[in-house]
Order: structure tokens, then C-alpha cells, then sequence
């Protein structure tokens, strides 16, 4: 089922290890997509002995080639490990950076004063996450602002603005589904949802039981939205026969990959 999911909605994926799930202090690496419920489901998973470069790029190996090709967007956060090994094994794939992870980042690496300012933190928090901004516009507008709070030479601020094609929205706008995720949340609520059906304790062999089982359950509530979305009526937004004709679909429509939904699109103008 994961192949089949992958298909479907792995233009976009994230993965993160942050917890260790088993009496062998194992780490736990799920690897998520957004199906057609905007629900995020499990579309392949490793076992790690340690967190370095070598491990993550095995895994990535592994994953693609189970899955035969590589995701167009890989979502991680700020682990130098992590990014390393993408370089490494996902030639085609694009990086990007969890935003929450940057922003969080932030309190940190300025002062009490600059952080309090209310003014500062809007604007910065505007600046960095307008999707619609172009790369020029966002590069004129972040040094303006750098130059009006005095900020042109801390270092955090132009370490991340070298790497602003891998976390900025604007950079990504090329990128077929690029708004589906901007953080690495999903993959924290993920590693959250199965550790709810493990313990630190647990056996190899517990613990991938009681990952079927987790995977079942999720498995379960996309049917019952499955049979939902089947059984809901469409209000029509406008008088397009397209529309029509995609809401008679049902959830058939929205359950197919980036590919697909271009096609089914242009046979519908037709």
C-alpha cells in the first residue's frame, strides 16, 4: 500500500527521526505525504542504528529504490546529517527547509529587545513566508530590513539568507505542489502517532506490530473519508462544466498524483 500511496501524492514528501522507539535505542524514520483528505499518511519507513550521514543515505537508498523514483520536494529540517545524504543520494530532488524550525530559531539568535519588538517580528515574520514575493523582491526587501535593524553583519541572519533558496516560499514557486508543505510538522505528528502504539522497551518484533497496527488504523480513517467525500454533495462555484463533471467524480478526481491531474484537467477542457 505504501507503493500505491507513493505514486499518488509522493511528489511531496518529509521525513524526521525524533524519537527512539525500542529497547535497541533504534531510531525511528517515517517518511510522509498529504493524501486527498489533506491528511497525512505513511509512505514508507527505516530503523536507524545512529544518526549519521551514512545511515540517512542508506535509507534513502533503500526508499528509492523500493519506490523507483525520487520525490520532487524533499522536506527535512535544519540536521546537517540529513541534508548531506539528500545531496548524496537525491540528485533530482529539491531541499527544503521546515519553516517552523527557522522561526523558532529565531529568539535565539538576536536580542531580548529586538525580539519584543513587535514591529520587527511582523514584518520579518511577513517577509519570510509570503509565497507570492518573488526571489528579487524578497532579496531587496530582506536587505532593507537587515540595514533598518542594524542586522547586516550577524551572522545567523546571513547564514540564512546564503541559504534562502532552500526555506524561503518565493524559491519554490516552480515547483509543482510546493504549498502542500512548509513545515516538518506533519512528520512530527507522525512520529507522535506511532509512538502512541509503542514503547521504549519493545523487541524488534513488537515494535513492527504494533507498526501494522498503526499503519491499519491509518489506513482505516482514509477509507471512511473515502466513503464520506463519495457520499458529499458539492456546492457548484461556478457555472463551468468542468466542475460538474469533477464533482460527479467524487473523490476519484483528487486521488491521483501531480501527472495525472494535469491530464485529467486538459481532457475535461477539452
Amino acid at each position: 500500500m505504501e507503493k500505491t500511496y507513493y505514486v499518488e501524492f509522493g511528489d511531496v514528501i518529509s521525513f524526521d527521526a525524533t524519537f527512539r522507539t525500542n529497547k535497541y535505542r533504534m531510531v525511528f524514520v517515517p517518511f510522509t505525504a498529504i493524501d486527498h483528505h489533506k491528511k497525512s499518511v505513511t509512505i514508507g519507513a527505516g530503523l536507524l542504528s545512529n544518526e549519521s550521514i551514512e545511515s540517512y543515505s542508506w535509507l534513502l537508498k533503500a526508499f528509492l529504490k523500493t519506490h523507483g523514483k525520487e520525490p520532487t520536494l524533499i522536506l527535512t529540517d535544519q540536521d546537517v546529517a540529513i541534508k548531506q545524504a539528500i545531496e548524496n543520494v537525491c540528485l533530482n530532488s529539491k531541499h527544503r527547509l521546515c519553516m517552523w524550525h527557522i522561526m523558532k530559531n529565531l529568539k535565539n539568535k538576536i536580542s531580548d529587545d529586538l525580539f519584543t519588538n513587535t514591529d520587527f517580528r511582523k514584518r520579518f515574520s511577513k517577509l519570510v513566508w509570503d509565497i507570492n514575493m518573488k526571489p528579487d523582491v524578497f532579496e531587496v526587501k530582506w536587505g532593507l530590513l537587515m540595514k533598518e535593524f542594524n542586522l547586516e553583519d550577524t551572522g545567523w541572519f546571513k547564514d540564512m539568507f546564503t541559504k534562502r533558496d532552500s526555506w524561503i516560499p518565493g524559491y519554490f514557486n516552480d515547483i509543482a505542489m510546493c504549498g502542500l508543505m512548509k513545515t516538518t510538522s506533519r512528520a512530527d505528528s507522525m512520529n507522535s502517532f506511532f509512538n502512541t502504539y509503542s514503547e521504549s522497551g519493545n523487541l524488534l518484533l513488537n515494535f513492527m506490530m504494533n507498526y501494522g497496527t498503526a499503519i491499519q488504523k491509518q489506513r482505516n480513517t482514509q477509507r471512511e473519508l473515502d466513503k464520506a467525500s463519495k457520499k458529499a454533495s458539492y456546492k457548484m462555484q461556478t457555472p463551468r462544466e468542468i466542475e460538474l463533471k469533477t464533482s460527479k467524480m467524487g473523490g476519484k478526481f483528487i486521488l491521483c498524483n501531480t501527472t495525472t491531474l494535469k491530464a485529467n484537467l486538459k481532457m475535461n477542457l477539452r
